[in-house]
């Protein structure tokens, strides 16, 4: 008989006193593969404050301090409008989201060497538009997946969200080894773009970007397991961060305590996650920190003690690609093995911050 977990099904301490599942089983998750996938369009930092229109020097001061070059947007550049309704930009969310999800999936199957009639299990997650059908019922028509493929779809956890959908990803290879299961993270946050008086418009106009992200799982093959996750909540933030709809347009909502309460989380999330094993912050070889921002990075490293390498990646698809929302920590994890080559044994930790305000991390083994 197959064990699907030790004789152990351990529940922790975590840091608040409670208890915090953490489950080993015979049969863990692995990452075999990962890609991305960008619009056709780049946009410098210079370029984008004057299509916004801002004259101001504290304005155009957030695109222009930021550590970002340029970033990639679902725009066509002799066509950028300020002016689109609701409607416009949910069908640019729409037309955008599918494209980039397309090709940011194959690539990463071919990186497997899987075709789509492959898959058992497909997790996406979006928070910049709507579908309904939902993101992962038309992708599975778009890839031709099999009509029996099992799927679910994380929607409006922020940042956040390619971590839960990974945890979900993950979650079903332990019930059902020897599945192949694809995570899918596709943003245009050009379509959630609120143009008003408002400061943290402006900032969030400074920093956001498109993209999206995949991640190949399965049991069996080369990649770094995924050892452990963990969910992190503090609800007293819950107001710093997510979205509202006034007239039925996406605005975002950044509270500049973000980059506070995102590093001290980012801390303590790191600490949860080592406790579960037994290890120090010096057994952790590679750190894919989300790429949130200039500040949030530099408070991140600073509090818990990290090197400039240790956030080299982090700050690299910051500056090449901007804040990607939930596809930015796949960027992050792809940009680290482009650079680096693990070997058994190495640690890895894994994180994203999200509204909630929550952090989502992982615990990665090669």
């Amino acid at each position: 008989m197959r064990m699907r977990q030790s004789a152990r099904a351990a529940l922790d301490r975590n840091g608040d006193g409670g208890y915090a599942p953490y489950i080993m089983t015979s049969e863990q998750s692995k990452i075999l593969a990962v890609a991305t996938a960008t619009p056709p369009h780049y946009f410098s930092q210079s370029r984008l404050a004057e299509l916004a229109g801002y004259g101001d020097a504290q304005r155009n001061g957030f695109f222009a301090n930021s550590d970002i070059e340029g970033r990639y947007l679902y725009l066509d550049p002799a066509h950028v409008r300020t002016d689109e309704s609701a409607e416009e930009l949910n069908d640019r969310f729409q037309r955008g989201a599918l494209e980039l999800g397309r090709a940011a999936a194959l690539a990463c199957l071919e990186r497997a060497g899987w075709s789509p009639g492959d898959l058992d299990f497909l997790a996406t997650t979006t928070c910049t538009g709507r579908l309904c059908p939902s993101l992962d019922a038309h992708l599975i028509r778009d890839l031709g997946c099999r009509p029996d493929i099992q799927r679910v779809h994380v929607g409006d956890s922020g940042c956040a969200s390619a971590m839960v959908a990974l945890q979900q990803a993950s979650n079903h290879l332990v019930a059902f080894p020897g599945h192949r299961a694809l995570v899918l993270a596709v943003e245009i946050c050009s379509a959630a773009y609120y143009l008003d008086d408002r400061l943290e418009s402006a900032v969030a106009h400074a920093i956001f970007a498109d993209g999206a992200g995949a991640l190949a799982l399965g049991t069996a093959g080369e990649g770094p397991s995924l050892v452990g996750h963990r969910t992190l909540f503090r609800s007293e933030h819950l107001d710093a961060m997510g979205f509202a709809y006034p007239g039925g347009r996406p605005r975002v909502i950044l509270s500049k305590e973000v980059r506070k309460i995102g590093a001290a989380m980012m801390k303590e999330m790191t600490a949860a996650l080592l406790a579960s094993q037994g290890l120090k912050k010096e057994d952790v070889a590679f750190w894919i920190l989300h790429s949130a921002g200039r500040r949030v990075i530099d408070q991140a490293r600073k509090l818990m003690a990290l090197g400039d390498e240790d956030v080299a990646a982090s700050r690299t698809v910051l500056r090449r690609y901007g804040n990607m929302s939930s596809a930015t920590v796949i960027f992050v994890l792809e940009e680290l093995l482009r650079g680096v080559q693990p070997v058994p044994g190495d640690w890895g930790v894994m994180i994203a911050l999200g509204p909630g305000f929550a952090a989502e991390g992982a615990l990665l083994r090669w």
